[in-house]
């Protein structure tokens, strides 16, 4: 299973402060740095991937409402950002993506294509970062100075890329799981999943947050895809 104590800063911190030492201080400037390069970084391209599918497709809502960029500032969600300081979850404000405008392939082929791109995205970011982590000198892993730590937080970004790709893809309204889940369903099991969607969204989370069942799934899971990166990245010796 995924370390999932080394995904939240916030507790990281406090067991620092409680317990200082050398190796917390650093475990605490790890996971905010891991963090805060998804909040500035991986956040942004994953909304831009979604806008990016759909452009790509014909529609260009995203593109003329400003959001087809890689500016944080753009993206960034208060509530989600606060959200990856406690726990490996966090969001950004959704792109706005209009199916019905993407004239290159059906409406429902459009939002399943668009919704997939995001988690795509965060595949694609661990993958590229697997290959950096190869590719450190073992002089860095021995080295008695900061940057010792530094493939620490590159492995990090590995990990909640694919946690957060895995949780995305969840079938649960409103994540990107749903919107590839309704290219298999008739329209009346949508709309009655978009029915009761504040209902489904309530009892995922309660489930999620209150029991370990989905966690533990979420990571089982991330840990067989980080495998997988790991075995294609296996031209790196």
């Amino acid at each position: 299973m995924l370390d999932m104590l080394r995904f939240r800063p916030v507790f990281s911190l406090l067991n620092w402060l409680t317990s200082p030492s050398e190796e917390g201080a650093i475990m605490v400037l790890i996971s905010f740095f891991a963090v805060g390069f998804m909040i500035f970084v991986v956040f942004p391209i994953h909304e831009y991937a979604h806008g990016f599918m759909a452009k790509f497709l014909g529609d260009d809502t995203a593109e003329r409402q400003g959001r087809l960029t890689l500016n944080p500032l753009v993206h960034i969600d208060l509530m989600g950002s606060l959200m990856m300081l406690f726990f490996p979850l966090g969001w950004a404000k959704p792109v706005p993506v209009n199916p019905s405008r993407c004239n290159k392939v059906k409406a429902k082929t459009a939002m399943a294509l668009t919704a997939a791109a995001g988690p795509a995205s965060n595949i694609i970011i661990a993958y590229i970062f697997i290959i950096i982590f190869k590719l450190i000198p073992v002089s860095v892993f021995m080295s008695d100075s900061a940057i010792a730590y530094l493939p620490d937080a590159f492995w990090l970004i590995v990990q909640i890329n694919v946690y957060i790709a895995v949780f995305n893809l969840i079938p649960i309204p409103p994540l990107d799981g749903s919107k590839i889940l309704f290219f298999f369903l008739k329209p009346r099991y949508i709309y009655k999943m978009m029915e009761h969607q504040r209902m489904i969204t309530m009892i995922f989370f309660m489930v999620l947050f209150l029991t370990p069942f989905i966690r533990n799934f979420i990571g089982f899971i991330s840990l067989y895809i980080i495998r997988g990166l790991d075995f294609l990245s296996g031209f790196i010796r």
